[in-house]
């Protein structure tokens, strides 16, 4: 089988108006378009676009276990993290047992999965990654001191902080205490983004003040590595990586999950002491995902998952890739330009830039021809 699906936009607050619509030259909906989804999700489903039926109904009622994305974002996104699978499993049972509802607003784990994504930015990208290293974080709260007319009180929560930084599991026991200061920390954040004045390193406390005034996120923000992708870069997220997406277009593919842990910059539930048990606090630098070259113009984003493989084909006149053999279920995502998909038993669909289509595993090889970019998502079960 081979035919296009469709979706329509998730209208999420942290959306844009304009991105998906300027950069895919479709119709705006005059309310903020945050994501496109292209999966089996039950959370949106895509449908077939000549019958209107769901995918999963058209592959006779099987779930792919990836989830293949457009996502714009105009605001930041929670700052969160995500279980690996032992811990997406023991927790949906834990909260089963406790009687908590699969929907409730202080439900943590909303299935049995892990939750690994990668984004690939379509346009300047912004994202904050992990945390930073124990030196770094060490200086950035020694330097919310300088200034000379600091208050008292950011004075002693500051030296506080450093006190338990300093000990054992340093990392660990200053986000816990800053993240459990919820409703507490409107003074701080407001007297951290007037620094911004003196030092720019202050500059996204300031921003994000704005947005969420006393939210402890605000200071955990500053405690992570500070990102900006080009177009074409990519970050990978695997299980208990701290991050957030602050703003751009990209194409995100993740396992087919819902599990999310928050941790700040929502007014969604937060629950510390199980994001505590999620995290990494190993400090570092971001190392952007890996590609390497499968032919010309066909590019693989490297991924140790088995959940999803991503690719990007970059066709021309002179750039035709005949006799593709994925593993699995494929969607393709145009992004650019006009891209003719065609499979070993003789179908075809034309899929412009802000299409997509699925290829099902009833076809051995496909082909792509056409001038333009497509984004390329099956599973990793190779």
């Amino acid at each position: 089988m081979l035919g296009k699906i469709t979706n329509v936009p998730r209208d999420y607050a942290w959306g844009s108006a304009s991105l998906i619509p300027d950069y895919f030259g479709v119709a705006a909906t005059g309310r903020p378009m945050a994501e496109i989804w292209f999966g089996t999700h039950d959370g949106s489903p895509a449908r077939m676009a000549e019958t209107g039926e769901t995918l999963t109904t058209a592959l006779g009622g099987k779930q792919l276990p990836f989830l293949l994305k457009i996502l714009a974002a105009e605001t930041p996104l929670s700052i969160q993290a995500h279980p690996n699978s032992e811990q997406a499993a023991a927790g949906f049972a834990r909260e089963n047992a406790a009687g908590v509802g699969l929907h409730a607003a202080d439900r943590n784990y909303r299935d049995d999965r892990h939750k690994p994504e990668m984004i690939v930015a379509l346009s300047e990208f912004e994202a904050l990654c992990g945390f930073k290293t124990h030196k770094q974080i060490r200086n950035l709260l020694e330097s919310m001191l300088d200034p000379t007319d600091v208050s008292e009180g950011l004075r002693s929560i500051v030296a506080h902080w450093l006190s338990i930084f300093d000990g054992t599991d340093g990392l660990q026991r200053l986000f816990v205490d800053i993240t459990n200061r919820r409703g507490n920390l409107d003074g701080v954040t407001a007297e951290l983004a007037q620094q911004a004045n003196l030092s720019a390193q202050f500059e996204l406390a300031a921003r994000l003040n704005l947005l969420y005034p006393g939210d402890p996120g605000v200071i955990i923000a500053l405690l992570m590595n500070h990102v900006w992708l080009e177009p074409g870069e990519a970050l990978f997220l695997p299980a208990g990586i701290i991050h957030a997406y602050l703003g751009g277009l990209g194409v995100e593919v993740m396992a087919a999950s819902d599990n999310v842990l928050r941790g700040g910059l929502t007014p969604k539930h937060v629950d510390v002491a199980e994001l505590q048990r999620v995290l990494n606090f190993e400090g570092g630098p971001v190392e952007l995902v890996e590609t390497r070259e499968l032919s010309r113009g066909l590019i693989e984003y490297q991924a140790p998952v088995d959940d999803f493989i991503l690719y990007r084909a970059e066709l021309s006149g002179e750039v035709v890739m005949a006799d593709l053999n994925l593993p699995g279920e494929t969607i393709v995502l145009c992004t650019a330009g006009e891209i003719a998909v065609s499979n070993s038993i003789e179908e075809r669909v034309v899929i412009r830039r802000g299409e997509a289509a699925i290829i099902a595993a009833d076809a051995k090889k496909f082909s792509l021809a056409g001038s333009g970019t497509a984004f390329l998502a099956t599973s990793g079960n190779r």
